[in-house]
């Protein structure tokens, strides 16, 4: 009973003592209150067209073309901001690497504002009435310890929450990759290659999943995840990224 109380109370402590020593500033204006404030959130530069995952050239909704889909393949992405604005780089490489899982929480929040908003056939159940799942791209597991977060977990809890459907990390990176932003195509593809397989006893087949990772540039690695989700028997996979190089 008493750990019960003690532990709300301890965790409020902490947050004001930090919140005193350490306020908090907007990443990209430098604002106290808040990792994001109501200005700069208003004013991220949100992407005009959605684009297939495959040939790079728009698409509606996101939707992989007819011809560029396999059946291993992605069937769709949908990104929401250019991560070519300077706010938004900002925003996603200091949560990131200032070691900052609640900037990731913030932005969980606002993709889940934008799909209801936008795009709520992506929580729509299939002809196959399957409800889709959130699942996660892994990190390696030595990084995650280094960095003490995924951001990508850390999105797909907020969504799940707010979107009332299930998230689970049925993903695991089983290779050690380069960072991808440095790398040409076909050294990204390369990178990538073999970098996943299935969790063990997860089981995906028959189900729709919503692939979820922070940035994407040539898609490379969300191709690579969707192929193993593929082959494993997942009927549908959807990606989903804050951004978009």
């Amino acid at each position: 009973m008493y750990q019960s109380l003690i532990k709300p109370l301890w965790t409020d402590i902490k947050t004001f003592v930090l919140d005193t020593l350490f306020p908090k500033r907007c990443l990209s204006c430098e604002t106290e209150g808040k990792f994001l404030c109501l200005d700069c959130k208003a004013n991220l530069k949100t992407l005009e067209h959605q684009r297939c995952i495959v040939c790079q050239k728009p698409s509606p909704f996101g939707f992989t073309h007819p011809r560029c889909l396999t059946p291993h393949g992605a069937d769709g992405l949908i990104s929401f901001f250019n991560y070519h604005d300077e706010k938004v780089a900002q925003i996603l490489i200091k949560g990131k690497y200032s070691f900052l899982p609640e900037v990731y929480q913030i932005l969980g929040s606002i993709l889940a504002e934008k799909i209801k908003k936008d795009f709520p056939h992506l929580l729509q159940a299939t002809s196959y009435q399957l409800t889709p799942i959130f699942v996660p791209i892994p990190l390696h597991s030595w990084r995650k310890r280094w960095r003490g977060f995924n951001q990508a977990e850390v999105l797909c809890q907020i969504l799940s929450q707010q979107l009332s459907l299930p998230s689970t990390s049925v993903l695991v990176r089983c290779k050690s990759t380069k960072v991808q932003k440095n790398l040409k195509k076909d050294e990204r593809i390369k990178n990538v290659s073999g970098a996943f397989k299935l969790a063990p006893k997860a089981d995906i087949k028959e189900k729709n999943v919503i692939l979820v990772d922070d940035v994407t540039t040539t898609g490379a690695t969300l191709l690579e995840a969707a192929k193993i989700l593929k082959r494993n028997g997942a009927e549908k996979v959807f990606c989903l990224t804050v951004a978009r190089d």
